[in-house]
């Protein structure tokens, strides 16, 4: 396995999530609907004064804990739960539940920063894996991002080999915020709620019929655009009466439909009114299979530790992107000639995930190259089960020029090295100047006489 992608091994990101998240609590593991006075008894069987507070649940190694998070700490998660004491709380005349309470609790905040110069230098740098189709590859991991960055809701479907939830489990262990899980349970469906991240559901087909009728009626209202989720499931044990999901994303996992032994098993079939379902989730079917090898013959933990700035890097940037699309920051670039006539709720989604290949893009080229593939996927899933594609039709987008700085930028990016000539060519005028200010800057240099790259 080659040096630079060890720090991509799973198993590298589960030293990392241990080092560095495995004590914190966040908002979205909080249980409590309200602040409560709670009495507590030492393990001694000392009843203690009355706190305040809230009780959370996290789940640490599959072993779910509970923990009491003080009121005056409430506003500052996440937090690390420091110098944890074990206290015990009287759910019956019968039963105590064992709950941590931090003595010495930190506030834990990762900050946004653009870390990378351009969106493509930061899609092509994350999972850099072979693979057969390696621009279904970087859409895919275009398409995984926006799920956290943005607002999606994607049935996202492939051979079994294509590689589909390695991009989102890297981006759990780097965030805590895109969890890949093959729910069992109401209140494990629930659990995974984050609010501002991407749910992704990987192969719920042997699901049972509660939990199944739970992702369907979650799908449905998420799915619906509102801004808050109403648990129907009340009885069930650690789960919360209403859940924010104002940016909460869904992402369904599973497998071209000639890969199950029958077409009952197959995700169009799955739900009591697929129709809706269909209705809220922008199909694509991904081609090609990942072709890198992965083995364990390093220290993982050295790997974890050595990078440890580096996942802290991706995890601003990715904030940072955010940032951009929540504040609308950035404007569009380049238009396709033709688009997929779909409907509002899947045009709204098609649009997020071509607001990230638009960032991507250097150039109209590339933008017009990428969105074709993601045509080409969901016309693809279209006619896997039998439908045919969808109508293209025009359209036209207000697009914002490039500044002359932005464009030579690009140009130089696409380029690697260029001449002063071949610079104003591309131009149309005389670039002296700028390339000055560039160079002063620290964006450009000069590696051999009369060519010029980016720095």
């Amino acid at each position: 396995m080659e040096e630079s992608i060890q720090k991509y091994h799973l198993d590298v990101l589960s030293c990392h999530e241990n080092i560095m998240f495995e004590t914190l609590i966040y908002d979205f593991n909080i249980i409590s609907e309200t602040v409560k006075s709670i009495t507590f008894e030492t393990t001694e069987g000392e009843e203690l004064t009355p706190m305040r507070g809230y009780f959370a649940i996290k789940e640490i190694d599959g072993v779910k804990n509970k923990y009491f998070i003080k009121e005056e700490f409430y506003n500052q998660l996440p937090i690390r739960a420091n110098d944890c004491e074990e206290l015990y709380f009287k759910e019956s005349v019968r039963s105590k539940s064992i709950v941590y309470n931090s003595l010495n609790p930190t506030p834990f905040k990762i900050h946004s920063k653009k870390v990378w110069n351009s969106e493509k230098e930061f899609v092509d740098m994350l999972l850099p894996f072979k693979h057969s189709k390696p621009d279904q590859w970087t859409l895919h991991k275009i398409v995984a991002i926006m799920g956290y960055v943005g607002k999606t809701f994607i049935g996202d479907c492939s051979i079994s080999e294509f590689g589909k939830s390695s991009i989102f489990e890297v981006l759990h262990s780097l965030t805590k915020k895109s969890p890949v899980f093959q729910p069992r349970s109401v209140p494990g469906v629930l659990a995974q709620i984050t609010g501002d991240g991407n749910m992704v559901f990987d192969e719920v087909g042997n699901t049972n019929s509660d939990t199944k009728r739970c992702m369907e009626n979650f799908t449905l209202q998420v799915g619906g655009n509102k801004p808050v989720y109403l648990n129907g499931a009340l009885k069930s044990k650690n789960t919360k009466s209403k859940y924010d999901v104002g940016e909460q994303s869904i992402t369904y996992l599973y497998n071209t439909l000639d890969q199950y032994k029958s077409e009952e098993e197959f995700f169009e079939n799955m739900f009591d009114n697929n129709i809706a379902i269909d209705s809220r989730l922008l199909k694509l079917r991904f081609d090609g299979i990942l072709e890198e090898k992965f083995d364990k013959d390093f220290n993982m933990i050295k790997v974890a530790e050595d990078n440890k700035m580096f996942y802290m890097d991706i995890a601003k940037h990715l904030l940072w992107l955010k940032e951009q699309k929540r504040t609308n920051a950035y404007k569009r670039r380049y238009s396709s000639k033709e688009v997929p006539k779909l409907n509002g709720r899947k045009r709204r989604i098609y649009d997020e995930i071509t607001w990230l290949i638009d960032k991507y893009a250097g150039n109209q080229y590339i933008y017009s190259k990428f969105v074709n593939i993601f045509n080409d996927c969901i016309n693809s899933y279209k006619e896997m089960i039998g439908h045919s594609g969808y109508h293209m039709m025009d359209i036209k987008v207000e697009l914002v020029e490039d500044s002359p700085r932005d464009k030579l930028m690009n140009y130089l990016k696409e380029k690697k090295v260029a001449t002063y000539k071949e610079i104003e060519e591309y131009m149309g005028k005389d670039v002296n100047n700028l390339l000055g200010e560039l160079n002063k800057s620290g964006d450009v240099f000069t590696p051999q006489p009369d060519k010029w790259s980016v720095l």
